[in-house]
């Protein structure tokens, strides 16, 4: 490590196999002496011991209202998915954590809490969410659903860069503001934090997130290296070593 380390972020899409081999190439190109992924403790440890989510018991922590929401999100995700033809069993966040394993690389964990996460959701997200969504829905005019389709018919392979899901972000901020304050820049503003820390720390740092989180990182990550007293700020960020064999992850 030296004085003052770096972070280069790898943008990328969860379940493409394409972005799986990038974060492999660009890991072991870049040889940084720690890898941070797009994941909190809870999430990790469920990869460790090999179980799945319990979407149950994250319900239970919901309000029905925010619950909805949640669940229109996912399927709003899976959708992408399977119209981008992708596989969901295998993600751009195993392929980094196994390749931090195989380089003897420790794994930093710069997401929120799972939990932290959906209180800030339920918080935000009331009875009237879903209807508001559905008035946005209709007075979207056609340029935004063009952008929309024109995203869907991208490649996914050629997706390198934030700017190149900016239609997908935008529509989900026309429709669904409040999820997206709470999922997307709440949680852009706190991997920035914890990447801002370990740089500050010397380490130098290659940190795989959603290609949706990457121009938020990226402005906020310039924002801090500019604050004089950013420096002066105390952030926790956890740090663990990869185990060999690595299991499926999911992705919430």
């Amino acid at each position: 490590m030296s004085d003052h380390g770096t972070v280069t972020v790898v943008p990328s899409v969860h379940f493409s196999p394409t972005h799986c081999r990038r974060v492999r190439e660009r890991i072991r190109a870049v040889e940084p002496d720690l890898v941070a992924v797009e994941l909190d403790e809870s999430r990790f440890e469920r990869l460790e011991a090999a179980t799945g989510p319990d979407l149950a018991e994250l319900s239970r922590e919901l309000s029905p209202p925010a619950a909805a929401t949640y669940s229109a999100v996912r399927a709003f995700q899976r959708t992408v998915v399977r119209l981008a033809g992708l596989d969901p069993e295998y993600t751009d966040m195993e392929a980094a954590i196994e390749t931090a394993a195989e380089r003897d690389l420790d794994v930093a964990l710069i997401d929120d809490p799972v939990a932290e996460t959906l209180r800030e959701l339920a918080r935000r997200v009331g009875p009237l969410t879903i209807p508001r969504s559905m008035l946005r829905a209709q007075s979207m005019g056609p340029d935004a659903y063009a952008d929309l389709l024109a995203l869907l018919e991208q490649p996914v392979a050629e997706i390198s860069h934030g700017d190149d899901v900016r239609p997908a972000i935008d529509h989900l901020r026309r429709l669904f503001p409040e999820v997206a304050a709470g999922l997307i820049d709440r949680r852009d503003r706190s991997m920035a934090r914890r990447l801002h820390a370990l740089r500050r720390e010397g380490h130098d740092v290659v940190a795989v997130v959603g290609a949706g989180h990457h121009n938020g990182v990226e402005r906020r990550l310039a924002t801090l290296e500019g604050e004089r007293n950013a420096a002066e700020r105390t952030e926790s960020v956890p740090i663990r070593t990869p185990a060999r064999t690595v299991t499926r992850i999911p992705i919430e």
